[in-house]
C-alpha cells in the first residue's frame, strides 16, 4: 500500500510540474511575426522593428556598435485591447537613442516586463544573420533569438 502511494505521489509530482517557459522557436522569431507567450488571457508577441548599428563581422570596428529591437506585446482584457512596446538592445549598450532628437534611455538585452497580469522576462541573444559589410539585407530577412520565461 505505502509503495503505491509512493508510486501515485510521484506521478502526481511530475503532472503537476510547471513550465515556466513559452515555446522556443528554434529559429528564431522573423521580423514582423508574431507568436503567443500566453493562453489566459491571451497574449502576443511581435518582433515589431528593429536599427542595427552592429559593426559587421567581416569589418575590425574601434567601437562594436549597437541593435536597437522593438518588441510589440498586445493582449485583451476585461478593460479591453492593451498595446506596449518593449525595447531591447544587443553590444555595446547602456545609454542609447534612436535618434539625435531624442534624449538618451537605458536599454538592455535583458527586460523584466508585468503585462496583462503576468510577469515575463525576455532575454535577446541575437539578431540574425550578421551584417557584412558587402551585404544589403532586407528588414524582412532578419530574425532575432529571443527566449521569454514566465515568472
Amino acid at each position: 500500500m505505502k509503495k503505491l502511494l509512493l508510486v501515485i505521489s510521484g506521478i502526481c509530482c511530475i503532472f503537476s510540474c510547471k513550465n515556466n517557459s513559452v515555446d522556443k522557436k528554434e529559429n528564431g522569431i522573423a521580423y514582423k511575426e508574431t507568436i503567443e507567450i500566453n493562453d489566459v488571457p491571451r497574449a502576443t508577441l511581435t518582433f515589431f522593428d528593429f536599427s542595427d548599428g552592429l559593426c559587421p563581422e567581416d569589418v575590425n570596428c574601434i567601437w562594436g556598435g549597437y541593435a536597437l529591437v522593438d518588441l510589440l506585446l498586445s493582449s485583451v482584457t476585461t478593460e479591453g485591447g492593451i498595446t506596449e512596446h518593449v525595447e531591447m538592445c544587443l553590444g555595446t549598450c547602456g545609454f542609447v537613442r534612436k535618434d539625435s532628437t531624442e534624449a538618451p534611455r537605458m536599454v538592455g538585452d535583458t527586460v523584466l516586463k508585468s503585462f496583462a497580469g503576468q510577469q515575463y522576462r525576455f532575454v535577446l541573444s541575437s539578431l540574425t544573420p550578421a551584417r557584412k559589410s558587402t551585404d544589403i539585407l532586407k528588414k524582412e530577412d532578419r530574425r532575432i533569438m529571443l527566449s521569454v520565461e514566465k515568472l
